[in-house]
């Protein structure tokens, strides 16, 4: 299993990469806590790019990690990704990002029930993913499904 230092953010939009007529498109684009970069390509079995594509991305600054789902297959990291994932085009509204992230600071970590009970103007599940995403919010995607119970911090950036 290829490892990947620990991320500060992520984008599931990164660039189509194109070499001449031929275009790839990879999965995601990680920044990682030291400040390097990697466009992170994702298949059933470990993915076959065309030969260009390495170079190209490392002409772009980053570095290139294929990743085979069947490594990830019964992991909650992958389901709970899955389910967080769905919800990746929405945008929180204001007014809810604040009121979380003021109740976090105040009480260091709530649940997810207490973050969704504090969402007033937009879709509560949507908003809550949202954040996750945008890399407001942080919750432990290894030990179990997402659930009421897990505990959700801050992130601060």
């Amino acid at each position: 299993m290829i490892l990947i230092p620990m991320f500060v953010r992520w984008n599931a939009a990164p660039p189509l990469l194109c070499d001449g007529d031929d275009e790839y498109q990879v999965d995601f684009l990680v920044l990682t806590v030291e400040g390097g970069s990697f466009l992170i390509d994702v298949g059933q079995e470990e993915p076959s790019p065309p030969i260009w594509l390495t170079s190209a991305i490392e002409s772009m600054g980053h570095r290139y990690r294929p990743v085979a789902m069947v490594e990830f297959a019964d992991s909650f990291r992958l389901r709970n990704a899955k389910d967080l994932l769905r919800y990746g085009f929405y945008r929180a509204p204001l007014g809810d990002r604040i009121r979380l992230l003021a109740g976090l600071e105040e009480m260091g970590s709530l649940t997810i029930a207490e973050c969704l009970s504090a969402i007033r103007e937009g879709r509560p599940m949507a908003t809550f993913a949202s954040l996750i995403l945008q890399g407001f919010l942080e919750v432990d995607l290894d030990d179990a499904l997402i659930s009421p119970e897990t505990q959700v911090r801050r992130i601060r950036g």
